[in-house]
């Protein structure tokens, strides 16, 4: 109920139906809260004793007759005599209350936080982390140009090719299906098809596109600056 966990949290225990009741609120409390149950009722029995130990001396000077009275009868009885069993002084309360606000406070503020490794890094005001984070990262590098251009050619059918690399003859040669070869320059390839269907290639391990049609005749110039056009 609300009354009760109202009654828990300002320490008026009073409110609460009995001392077996009262423990098991607190137990429950300190559930909720992933506290111990076992520390927070133990610090309130350790708030409870030591705030009747002083009424206990002041009926003691009050008279002899006081003493008289045998121990527990006023808690077996439900008398005024003695110190009822379902309740302790109201000064004891605070002293709990204290107890179980310190072990909340200090339970809570030192709890990590989920998914926070640091503890104390946090994004920027007004962004989300996953923004954060964008901002700090750094630019991407431009890819580097490759120092050479590594052309291999690979043939499906027969084909007439004529290739040179950096201005020197590199191929000249009718080729036949499943022929293979690697050429390379650093600046740029002059080709010439005999049948620009059955040319296939790659240029620095990346797939070319298809040049031409069967039996098509075509002249192709692959530089530096233009060889990634005829990537796929």
């Amino acid at each position: 109920k609300l009354t009760f966990l109202q009654a828990i949290e300002r320490g008026e225990f009073e409110r609460l139906p009995g001392e077996f009741f009262t423990r098991a609120f607190l137990r429950t409390y300190a559930r909720e809260l992933q506290l111990s149950p076992d520390a927070i009722v133990q610090a309130y029995d350790a708030s409870r004793i030591g705030a009747e130990l002083p009424e206990h001396d002041a009926s003691e000077d009050s008279g002899p007759e006081s003493n008289a009275v045998a121990p527990g009868i006023g808690e077996m009885s439900g008398d005024r005599v003695g110190t009822p069993t379902g309740s302790f002084p109201r000064m004891a309360w605070p002293a709990a209350a204290l107890a179980l606000l310190l072990v909340a406070v200090i339970s809570v503020t030192t709890r990590p936080v989920p998914g926070d490794a640091s503890g104390n890094d946090t994004g920027a005001v007004g962004t989300t982390g996953s923004e954060a984070a964008a901002v700090a990262s750094p630019a991407p590098r431009a890819e580097a140009e490759p120092e050479m251009l590594a052309l291999e050619i690979r043939a499906s059918g027969i084909t007439w090719v004529a290739a040179t690399a950096d201005g020197q003859r590199a191929v000249y040669q009718l080729l036949q299906p499943g022929d293979r070869l690697t050429v390379e320059a650093r600046n740029a390839f002059s080709i010439r098809l005999g049948n620009a269907a059955a040319f296939e290639y790659s240029i620095n391990g990346v797939d070319g596109r298809a040049l031409g049609r069967e039996g098509e005749v075509r002249d192709v110039q692959i530089t530096r600056d233009n060889y990634r056009t005829f990537l796929r």
